[in-house]
């Protein structure tokens, strides 16, 4: 229940928004119930993030598992962008409410949080298609970031402004990675 009222607050309040005490009033729980699982509002973030990302990854994973080689980076990058769209309250968790350590020692999430390493799934697909001859030669991890700006841009966009005629999200999607991709040739 803590957690349910969190994501919820945080996306529709964003972190500043956001008390320990209302989350605990939301959860129905006392503040220092809260605190004892939770010693600080970034802490209850970071799990948030934790959860969210591992969801991520898990889909990502199985995508990459389940789809032949030739077609398995565009599939990788539709997946990625369609987990945010089908979440976007996680979305807006994750990516509208900046990492803040707070205290010495303490990192950013993105660096000690191992994402990255489940994000490099792309330069393996990356890889595996340059091994296919179907990518033109390129520093993979340069490709990597490029397309996740891209796909971050798509859902970004189709989330934060969906008052704006995009079209149909599907072509949207589908374009803009297939433009990604042939961009990287």
């Amino acid at each position: 229940m803590i957690i349910r009222a969190a994501r919820s607050l945080f996306a529709e309040e964003g972190y500043h928004g956001v008390s320990m005490r209302k989350i605990a009033t939301m959860a129905n729980c006392s503040p220092a119930a809260l605190y004892k699982l939770f010693p600080g509002k970034r802490q209850l973030l970071l799990h948030i993030w934790e959860e969210i990302f591992a969801g991520l990854i898990e889909a990502l994973n199985a995508c990459y598992q389940n789809t032949p080689a030739a077609g398995r980076l565009e599939t990788l990058c539709l997946t990625f962008i369609d987990f945010w769209l089908s979440r976007p309250d996680d979305y807006r968790a994750i990516f509208l409410i900046e990492d803040q350590p707070k205290a010495e020692g303490e990192g950013y999430f993105v660096e000690s949080s191992g994402i990255q390493d489940g994000l490099r799934i792309f330069r393996e697909a990356i890889v595996d298609a340059q091994t296919q001859g179907n990518l033109g030669a390129g520093d993979p991890d340069e490709m990597q970031s490029v397309l996740l700006c891209g796909m971050q841009g798509v859902a970004m966009n189709l989330i934060t402004i969906p008052e704006y005629p995009w079209g149909d999200p599907e072509v949207v999607k589908r374009v803009t990675v297939r433009a990604l991709i042939a961009g990287l040739q």
